[in-house]
């Protein structure tokens, strides 16, 4: 979407669409809304808005109505059924959704090499795995850390929202569900319940409004390193929803079965939704060489 790109009613229903897609995947643990900006060519947008409100507004005023409108119908009308089928059968979600990161690593890995990987991006990797691994562990088990289900907790829930917009390939929803929270926020969204959308909302908010500059700046000058410790952040979390108790107990040889099949589906999904991001990608940049000539 270049700047003088035309305002059709196609545009109109591809921002929307886009906005849509982005709001799903935002509230889908193991997807980030960040790598589907990215993915979907507004991730450039969004950081130019963001960083400087005024000149960015002014300038995509008409895209973004119709982009954050999608997204918003998107995040919402979805947070809803997130929650109940978490409810059905939590265990089986979560084999769904850690086959939806398995799906998305391919492209992730491909993207965290775009610009070449030294000694220090897999370095970086490691320690971000093993730290974030380690970080998790503690906080389940020696720290027993969850998020409280009042005003400050869902405070904290947009904060991490935020960053999984600025920061692509970290999956806020995924940090959620290790912590207990995402249950209950799915269902405050999607009931409107002002208790938990007012606080969550200001706190993201604030987050992509302070840190998305400086996002913008890391991935300029470090994106090797960058993008490689998001990488490892994106493996441990998986290990360790494929590690929570509700699975772990639930093993028996049927079970296994079935969290193979969900897992095996899972990936395939998120496969096929990375590769179709690649292809809508490449075609809007084509479009938009053709109208730069």
């Amino acid at each position: 979407m270049s700047e003088n790109k035309k305002n059709t009613p196609l545009s109109i229903l591809l921002w929307m669409l886009q906005g849509m897609i982005i709001g799903i995947g935002a509230i889908l643990p193991g997807v980030s809304g960040g790598t589907l900006c990215y993915a979907f060519g507004m991730y450039d947008y969004i950081i130019e808005v963001l960083s400087n409100p005024i000149k960015g507004i002014k300038k995509h005023w008409f895209m973004l109505i119709f982009f954050v409108l999608g997204g918003g119908l998107g995040f919402i009308g979805f947070s809803g059924l997130t929650a109940a089928l978490l409810e059905w059968n939590e265990p089986v979600v979560l084999c769904v959704f850690v086959g939806l990161i398995i799906g998305t690593l391919p492209e992730l890995w491909r993207d965290s090499g775009e610009r070449g990987r030294s000694r220090g991006s897999i370095i970086s990797l490691v320690i971000s795995f093993v730290a974030i691994a380690a970080l998790f562990y503690l906080c389940e088990n020696a720290w027993s850390i969850t998020i409280p289900e009042n005003t400050l907790g869902f405070a904290i829930c947009g904060v991490i929202w935020g960053l999984s917009f600025i920061v692509p390939g970290f999956s806020s929803s995924t940090l959620l569900l290790f912590f207990g929270i995402y249950e209950a926020m799915s269902k405050g969204i999607s009931n409107l319940d002002f208790s938990v959308v007012i606080p969550l909302g200001i706190s993201m908010l604030v987050i992509l409004l302070a840190f998305s500059r400086v996002m913008k700046l890391v991935f300029e000058k470090f994106h090797s390193i960058a993008s490689h410790c998001i990488f490892g952040f994106v493996l441990a979390t998986t290990l360790m929803i494929l590690t929570k108790d509700c699975i772990i107990q639930s093993l028996s040889v049927p079970n296994v079965l079935i969290y193979l099949v969900c897992i095996i589906c899972g990936g395939a999904v998120g496969f096929f939704f990375t590769v179709l991001c690649d292809k809508l990608k490449a075609k809007a940049e084509g479009n938009d060489n053709q109208q730069s000539k």
